[in-house]
């Protein structure tokens, strides 16, 4: 991307394009204002990209951009209560059209209670459990994207752990 490779930002876009969205969800619930917040975010990284060697851990230089742009916004905006979004969805092929039909219907199956346990964590824990085990991010670094302790964040993974384990039998 420091070269000018359009591919390359295609790439990253590609890669964390949804997963800023869902973030975005932290500090704003309009989805229009977070999407025009995170493409923004790709026009500053290709408009900067000649001072893209500077940054250690372009991840979390992402998120951060994110975060501060919407926060700003929400300085100059009403606040509204956050919309819930499905993001759990996968595909796989099968060999017969049978199996495929009962592979999909078991997957709706299993997607509605992982939805329904999911939903059933306090948002704030879900949010940050989100964030550890679907985005991929550090305790530290999620620590530093919400401005809490590393031991706050360990604590709501650790509650959300033991919410799902406790309740995943409850929504089969």
């Amino acid at each position: 991307m420091q070269e000018g490779d359009t591919k390359a930002l295609d790439l990253f876009f590609k890669k964390y394009y949804q997963k800023l969205c869902r973030f975005g969800v932290l500090f704003e619930a309009n989805s229009h204002i977070i999407e025009e917040n995170v493409d923004d975010v790709f026009i500053t990284l290709w408009s900067n990209r000649d001072q893209l060697h500077k940054i250690k851990n372009p991840k979390s230089y992402i998120y951060a951009i994110l975060k501060n742009d919407l926060l700003r916004v929400k300085k100059n905006y009403e606040v509204r209560p956050l919309q819930n979004e499905d993001h759990l969805i996968d595909s796989s092929l099968y060999p017969s059209i049978e199996e495929e039909i009962i592979a999909n219907e078991q997957k709706e199956i299993n997607k509605n209670v992982i939805k329904n346990v999911l939903e059933s964590i306090p948002k704030r824990t879900r949010q940050i459990f989100e964030m550890s085990r679907i985005d991929g991010f550090k305790y530290k670094e999620i620590s530093e994207l919400l401005d809490i302790t590393p031991k706050t964040v360990e604590n709501h993974i650790g509650l959300a752990l033991k919410h799902i384990s406790v309740n995943i039998n409850k929504f089969k």
